[in-house]
Formats: C-alpha cells, structure tokens, sequence
C-alpha cells in the first residue's frame, strides 16, 4: 500500500509533464503553421501598392486561431524584407505566442515552482520568396 502511495505521486508527476509538453508542442506547431501561411500570404502581395498587402497578419492569425490559440496572447510581427521587395528576395514574418500551461497556477508552498517558468514564449520566424 506504501509503495503505490509513493508511485502513484511519481506517476501523477509524470503524466503531468506529459501533458504540459504536449500543449507546448501542440503551441509551437500552430506558431510554425500561422507563420508559413503570414509569409505564404506575404510573399505574393509584398509590393507596398497592392491593397492586400497587410493582410497577412489576418492570414496568420486565421491560421492560429483554427490551432485554437488564444488571439490575445498572439503576435504577428511585422513583414521584413531585408534584401529588398524584388521578386525572388525573401520576406519574413515573425509569429510569436505567449502560453500560460497546466502549471503555471500550481507552487508548493515550501518548494515554490521547481524552476518552471509561469509563461511560454513560442516564437517562430518563416521566410519565403517574394513572388
């Protein structure tokens, strides 16, 4: 009875970290996702002239919210064209999502929150060549 006292606690643990890195995961490939379709979207209207040429932002926040990511926590940067807006030249859109997980309410009150941060960044950049 001790000993599945004592794993039951270790299990419980285990089942939580499983679960707190697949909602950062899950995260992370809807960032990845909503930054290719921003710079999908971005590299075929990247001239200044074309009237849809800010619309990626609402490209890429479709994108995020079919993951289900809170829009409230997400960040669509703006569309950087380093090397210029030639077609074949790269234009880039940064995506980034704040993640509050499962345990970020929880804090023992004499080990506090075992190092885990109360929030995830997840950020991602996606480049694609200007049409």
């Amino acid at each position: 009875m001790v000993e599945t006292a004592f794993s039951s606690i270790v299990m419980l643990l285990l089942v939580l970290v499983v679960f707190e890195f697949g909602m950062v995961f899950s995260s992370y490939i809807a960032v990845i996702n909503a930054a290719r379709a921003g710079a999908s979207y971005a590299s075929i209207h990247a001239s200044p002239s074309d009237p849809e040429n800010g619309r990626y932002v609402a490209v890429a926040r479709d994108e995020a919210r079919a993951a289900h990511l809170d829009m409230a926590q997400l960040t669509v940067g703006p569309a950087q064209t380093p090397e210029g807006n030639e077609p074949g030249k790269p234009i880039q859109v940064t995506v980034s999502y704040r993640l509050s997980t499962f345990s970020s309410g929880i804090s023992l009150p004499i080990f506090g929150r075992f190092g885990l941060p109360r929030y995830y960044t997840v950020a991602w950049t996606a480049t694609a060549p200007i049409r």
